[in-house]
C-alpha cells in the first residue's frame, strides 16, 4: 500500500522534481516508472502476492505517439497505463489484473503525478483504472481532471490548445461501470448474466471539457431500485454468501457469490447464478446441492428470490460458504484514453475528485461528516430502509433549510455525539473514592494522638486498632465541547462508609464501601446519562522515615447507566451497564517546622472502564444501537502538601492544602453506532487527553473531646484546572472516636 498526503512527496520524487523545476522540456510519453508521488485523500493498491509491484502504477509506451482510431474498446491499443505487474503487458486477457487500483479516503480526493519525456509529438494511452470508495459516505459523482503540480499547486489544462497539453481523448468513449461480475453480461468466470443484471452498471460520463470528466450515479435501473443514485461507501455494502467451489467439478479460482442480505426484507437473497436457464445452471445448481447436502428443490432457486431460511442456516454452517462484503458494489472501473501532447515541465498530474450529496458536502466536522453520511445512506439507499427512509429525507430537507449553525447541532443531535461522557462519569466516581482514601489519613493506633501532622480523618475510632471512615461528597466537573464531542457537565453526589485496621503505629489497612448518583448533561441540549455506580475498595498505608507516608489503593466498581438523548423532536432512551476497574499510589516525605509541615508529592492512578452495548428505544426513526465501550485512563501528579495545627481550647485543628501537576492519558475508543436495525459504523470517542492543576484545601477539627470520646469534623474543597477539563468537589465528614 502506497499513500503521501498532498504536503508529502514520495521518496523518489524530490531529486526528479528538483530537477524538472530548472531544466524545462516538452514531453510525449509516460516513463516506464512514471509515478511522481501519490498526494491527498488516497492510496494506489500495490500487492506482491497478487504480483502488484510498488508504486502500483508501470507505463507501456510500444508505439510513441501513436494516434489509436479506436472509440469503444481498448482491443490493439499497445500503450497503456496499467498497475504494475511486470508479467503483462497492455493487451494481456481480460481479468489478468491490469487495472490501477485506486482507494478514495478522505473527502479531497487524489492527485497522480506522473513523469513523461519528449516524444515530438502526441501518444494516446490506454487507462486501465479502478477505484474504490473508502471516503466514509456516497459518491454522488467523480471528477477526472488532468493537470500539472499537485495539490493547491494543481492547474488544470489549457483545454483549449489541446496541441500543447494532456488531455482526454474526445474520439473516445469514456467507459465508466461497476465491475461486469455484479452487473452486465460476461461476470461471474465469464460466464454468463451478472450477480445483479444482465444489463451493465454504467455511469453516466461527460466530458465537461477536454481535461476533465465527470461522471454521475450508474444508470441501471435494477442498481438504482437496490442501492440508489450514487456510489457505496465500504461501510454500506451488503453482506453476501462466497462458495468455495474449486474442490468441484466447477473448479472456481475465485469464490463465487450466491445471495446477498437485503436489510429492507431482512431476507437472504439469490442473485443471478452467472449464467441463464441452461443445462450450466443445471449442473451448476446439482453441484451446489451435493454441497450443502440436500436436494436442488430443496434450494428453490430463482435468482432474485428469497433464499429458503434452512438453506441460508447450511450456509452460515458450512466453512466451504463465506458470509463477506459484497465489495465490488463499491469500485468502479475506469476506462478512458490519455492523449498525452508537449505537455511543458515533464510531468502531469491525474486527479480523481468524489462529489458527494448537499447535505454531506456542507459539514463542518468530522463527527458531522460521518453523521450526514450515515443520514444520507439511510433516506437514500432502498436496501437499507426499514420504512423510515422519508423521515429522513424529511429531516435532510429541514436541515438544508437551515443556517449552517443550526444544522451543524441538528446533524450533531442524530449521532450519539457525548458518548465520551459514558467512561469519564465511570472515571469522576472512581476518582472520587480514591481521594475519599487518599484524603482520610490516619496518626496510626496510639490513642493520645490528637490532630496532627499525621491527619486524623479516620472517623469513628473503635478500640486501638480499628476505625470507622465516613464522608459525603458532592462534585461537579465540565468537559469543553471538542471538534467531535459536544460538551457536558457532570453533577453527582457520593456518599462512603468503611472500616480500616492498624497493624501497628504506622502502618493499616482497610476496606471502603461508595454509594454514587450523578448525571452527565450535554450541551446545547442534546441529552442527559443518569449514572449509579456502586463500588469497593481495599486500601493500605504506611508512614516511614520521620516524615514519609505511601498509600495504595485498589478497587471494583459497578455502573447502571440510564440515557436520554434529544433527537429531531424525538426523545430516545437507553438502559445500559459497566464496570470499572481502578488502582492508585500515592508517596510524600513531610518535613516540619514547629507546627508546620510541607513536603513534596506524587501519584500515579489507573481507571479501566467497560460499558455494554445496548439499544435505544422511544424515537422509531432515530433510535441507535451503541456498541460496546472499553478503555482506560491513567493520571500522574506532583505537587507539594503542607499542613499547619492550629491549637484551641476545645482541641487542636489542622489546615491542609496541596497542590499538583496533574497530566491525563486516556485510550481513544472505535464505538460502533447505527440507527437500530441497520449496520452500523464506527465513531471515535476521544479519551481524556488533558493537564491541569489540582487544588485541595480543608481542615480537620476536634469539636469536642470528653475523656474516651472525641468529636472531629473535616471538611475540604478539591479543584482541577486545565485547558478543556475542570471540576470542584466539596467533601464533608464527622468523626468519633472512643
Amino acid at each position: 500500500m502506497l499513500k503521501f498526503k498532498m504536503s508529502k512527496l514520495c521518496s523518489v520524487a524530490p531529486a526528479a522534481l528538483l530537477a524538472l523545476s530548472f531544466s524545462p522540456a516538452w514531453a510525449g510519453t509516460f516513463d516506464d516508472a512514471p509515478v511522481l508521488g501519490i498526494f491527498g485523500d488516497g492510496t494506489v493498491f500495490s500487492d506482491i502476492e497478487e504480483g502488484i509491484l510498488e508504486p502500483g502504477i508501470k507505463a507501456v509506451t510500444t508505439t510513441p505517439n501513436a494516434d489509436f482510431p479506436n472509440t469503444k474498446s481498448p482491443s490493439g491499443i499497445d500503450n497503456c497505463l496499467m498497475a504494475n505487474n511486470p508479467d503483462f503487458e497492455c493487451q494481456a486477457p481480460q481479468g489478468s489484473g491490469k487495472r490501477i487500483k485506486t482507494r478514495l479516503d478522505g473527502t479531497d480526493g487524489m492527485d497522480i503525478s506522473l513523469s513523461t519525456q519528449s516524444s515530438s509529438g502526441i501518444s494516446e494511452y490506454f487507462l486501465y483504472g479502478k477505484t474504490s470508495n473508502l471516503t466514509g459516505a456516497r459518491v454522488s459523482s467523480l471528477t477526472l481532471q488532468l493537470g500539472t503540480g499537485t495539490g493547491l499547486d494543481f492547474t488544470p489544462m489549457d483545454a483549449s490548445d489541446p496541441a500543447l497539453a494532456a488531455l482526454f481523448d474526445v474520439d473516445y468513449e469514456n467507459r465508466f461501470n461497476l465491475p461486469d461480475g455484479l452487473f452486465g453480461n460476461g461476470g461471474q468466470e465469464d460466464a454468463g448474466i451478472g450477480f445483479f443484471d444482465e444489463e451493465r452498471g454504467l455511469l453516466a460520463v461527460t466530458r465537461t471539457d477536454a481535461a476533465t470528466l465527470d461522471a454521475v450515479s450508474p444508470t441501471n435501473a435494477v442498481y438504482k431500485a437496490l442501492f440508489g443514485d450514487a456510489i457505496l461507501d465500504n461501510s454500506m455494502l451488503p453482506d453476501a454468501f462466497f462458495w468455495d467451489a474449486s474442490a468441484t467439478a466447477l473448479a472456481s479460482d475465485e469464490p463465487i457469490p450466491l445471495a446477498w442480505y437485503n436489510n429492507s426484507q431482512a431476507q437472504w437473497v439469490y442473485g443471478n447464478l452467472g449464467i441463464t436457464a441452461s443445462p450450466e445452471l443445471d449442473e451448476r445448481l446439482q453441484i451446489l446441492s451435493d454441497s450443502l447436502g440436500v436436494t436442488v428443490t430443496d434450494l428453490a432457486y430463482v435468482g432474485g428470490a428469497a433464499v429458503p431460511d434452512d438453506i441460508a442456516a447450511l450456509m452460515l454452517a458450512d466453512p466451504l460458504f463465506e458470509e463477506a462484503p459484497l465489495e465490488d458494489l463499491r469500485n468502479v472501473n475506469l476506462n478512458f484514453i490519455i492523449d498525452l501532447g508537449d505537455v511543458d515541465g515533464n510531468q502531469v498530474t491525474l486527479r480523481i475528485t468524489p462529489q458527494f450529496a448537499d447535505i454531506v458536502a456542507g459539514v463542518e466536522t468530522q463527527d458531522q461528516f460521518e453523521t450526514a453520511a450515515f443520514l444520507d445512506a439511510m433516506a437514500n439507499v432502498p436496501y437499507m430502509d426499514l420504512g423510515n427512509s422519508a423521515v429522513y429525507q424529511a429531516a435532510i430537507s429541514s436541515l438544508l433549510a437551515m443556517s449552517a449553525e443550526e444544522r451543524a447541532n441538528g446533524l450533531e443531535s442524530i449521532d450519539f455525539s457525548f458518548l465520551q461522557a459514558f467512561p469519564n462519569i465511570g472515571f469522576e466516581f472512581s476518582r472520587n473514592q480514591i481521594s475519599t482514601i487518599m484524603n482520610s489519613r490516619s496518626g496510626g493506633n496510639t490513642p493520645d494522638v490528637p490532630v496532627s501532622s499525621k491527619g486524623l480523618a479516620t472517623a469513628m475510632k473503635m478500640g486501638e486498632d480499628v476505625s470507622c471512615l465516613l464522608g459525603i461528597d458532592a462534585v461537579r466537573s465540565a468537559y469543553d465541547t471538542t471538534p467531535n464531542t459536544v460538551g457536558y457537565d457532570i453533577d453527582f453526589t457520593s456518599l462512603s462508609v468503611g472500616v480500616e485496621k492498624f497493624t501497628d503505629d504506622n502502618s493499616s489497612f482497610g476496606l471502603l464501601f461508595g454509594v454514587t448518583k450523578g448525571t452527565a448533561e450535554a450541551a446545547a441540549g442534546r441529552g442527559e446519562i443518569d449514572t449509579t455506580g456502586l463500588s469497593l475498595s481495599a486500601f493500605g498505608r504506611t508512614h516511614f522515615g520521620e516524615g514519609g507516608f505511601a498509600q495504595a489503593v485498589v478497587g471494583y466498581q459497578d455502573l447502571s447507566y440510564d440515557t436520554s438523548r434529544f433527537v429531531i423532536g424525538d426523545t430516545a432512551t437507553g438502559t445500559t451497564d459497566g464496570s470499572q476497574i481502578f488502582a492508585a499510589l500515592s508517596g510524600e516525605y513531610m518535613y516540619q517546622t514547629g507546627a508546620f509541615n510541607v513536603g513534596p508529592t506524587a501519584s500515579v492512578e489507573y481507571y479501566k472502564v467497560s460499558v455494554d452495548a445496548f439499544n435505544e428505544t422511544g424515537a422509531p426513526a432515530w433510535n441507535l444501537a451503541v456498541g460496546e465501550q472499553s478503555g482506560k485512563i491513567i493520571l500522574g501528579s506532583v505537587g507539594v502538601r503542607g499542613d499547619y495545627t492550629v491549637a484551641s481550647a476545645s482541641g487542636n485543628t489542622l489546615l491542609t492544602g496541596s497542590l499538583a501537576y496533574t497530566t491525563a492519558n486516556g485510550d481513544d475508543m472505535l464505538v460502533d453506532t447505527g440507527f437500530v436495525g441497520l449496520v452500523g459504523s464506527n465513531n471515535t470517542v476521544a479519551g481524556l487527553d488533558d493537564n491541569w492543576a489540582d487544588l485541595q484545601f480543608g481542615f480537620e477539627s476536634i469539636v469536642e473531646n470528653k475523656g474516651t470520646s472525641t468529636t472531629i469534623l473535616s471538611g475540604g474543597y478539591r479543584g482541577s484546572f486545565g485547558s478543556d477539563y475542570e471540576s470542584h468537589g466539596l467533601h464533608l465528614a464527622m468523626k468519633m472516636t472512643f
